[in-house]
């Protein structure tokens, strides 16, 4: 009898992921070629890199709203200074704070256990 027109659906139709390869019928050379494992299925648990620590600090997250002009100047800025909108971001918030912990007797402005808030 000829061979079917469609492959059977069976079990033998899974694969893993990147152990794929085309449908030959039986009489075909490529049918016949052994599949070899990945090297990475034989590689040993511990000789996986691990991951990297979390971060010591969480940050948080917060949006800022700005016009189609600024974002484009920030993000020209940003490539010509080789760092990302969110550092130059960054960088200005802590030069802000930085200026404005000179008015009050506090560098935290308030958000330490001193009670120093209350001051002005």
């Amino acid at each position: 009898m000829s061979s079917p027109k469609f492959a059977p659906i069976t079990a033998s139709l899974l694969a893993r992921k990147g152990e794929a390869r085309p449908w030959a019928p039986q009489d075909s050379v490529a049918a016949q070629l052994p599949v070899s494992p990945l090297a990475w299925r034989n590689e040993s648990p511990r000789a996986a890199a691990a991951p990297p620590p979390p971060p010591l600090v969480k940050e948080h997250a917060c949006s800022v709203r700005m016009s189609a002009h600024d974002f484009e100047r920030l993000g020209i800025l940003a490539v010509k200074a080789n760092v990302t909108r969110q550092q130059l971001l960054k960088d200005a918030l802590e030069q802000f704070l930085t200026a404005k912990a000179g008015d009050y007797a506090c560098t935290c402005l308030g958000a330490c256990e001193r009670g120093c808030s209350s001051t002005q």
